[in-house]
């Protein structure tokens, strides 16, 4: 399989109170192209920030990161902007949605800088994304009168509106409950399933466990990972257990 990312030998550190405080220490992974990826660990293990460090959204201090053949230390700040914006898509614990649009407005706008005159095009597409998602009914529909899992529907497709290479995820089902987080790792298997690359940052052993391949971090450092087959929606009791088991070696 293709190597999307190559991250080598990663080190980011925080100013904290005049002294520096490692987050990644010398951390190298790979992400195949089309794999399903999560990452845990305990609180403060650099989890986010070495999906941050992977996206080009934090600068690193040391080591290197590939995206696609692409060194993204390399990259002037235009240019990775434009890389993340058209090549990666963001789905958050609280989706970033503006108020002031109805929801159909909300998912085409990130796409409509790189779709200019094809506004015709973009609804077509954002329409399509919805339905696929099961939120066709709201797109007229202002975000304070939809749930917190149809809001997280929406966030799914904004960001997979310009057809991205990856969705990165920071705990995308911390806010909700067991049933609409379920909802919502349905739609991320469905994705996955049709060839997008997918990492997850989560605290949550029955989202992991439904990936295929689980990295454990503590103390800025990948300690462990676990390699699962593609999730069929058999097993999962027996997956998360793994996964669990995993978690309470390192102490969680």
């Amino acid at each position: 399989m293709k190597k999307l990312i190559i991250g080598e030998d990663i080190v980011k550190s925080f100013e904290t109170a005049g002294k520096s405080q490692i987050v990644l220490d010398h951390v190298s992974v790979q992400i195949e192209e089309g794999e399903f990826v999560s990452v845990m660990g305990p609180s403060g293990s650099g989890k986010s920030t070495l999906m941050y460090a992977l996206s080009g959204m934090d600068e690193i201090q040391g080591g290197k990161v590939i995206f696609d053949g692409k060194e993204l230390s390399n990259l002037k700040e235009e240019a990775l902007a434009d890389l993340r914006r058209m090549e990666m898509g963001f789905v958050f614990q609280q989706p970033h949605l503006l108020k002031n649009l109805n929801v159909l407005d909300n998912i085409i706008l990130p796409a409509m800088h790189d779709m200019k005159g094809q506004k015709a095009l973009c609804i077509k597409r954002a329409k399509h994304l919805m339905k696929t998602c099961g939120i066709s009914e709201l797109e007229d529909r202002e975000i304070t009168q939809v749930s917190g899992g149809q809001l997280q529907r929406a966030g799914i497709c904004r960001a997979l509106i310009g057809e991205p290479k990856i969705i990165f995820g920071d705990e995308p089902t911390g806010a909700l409950n067991s049933t609409a987080a379920q909802e919502i790792m349905k739609l991320f298997l469905k994705i996955n399933t049709q060839g997008t690359t997918i990492l997850l940052v989560t605290h949550d052993a029955k989202i992991a466990a439904q990936s295929e391949r689980v990295l454990f971090m503590k103390d800025g450092k990948i300690v462990n990972a676990l390699k699962l087959n593609k999730y069929k929606g058999k097993g999962l009791e027996e997956r998360t257990k793994k996964v669990m088991d995993q978690m309470q070696g390192l102490g969680v």
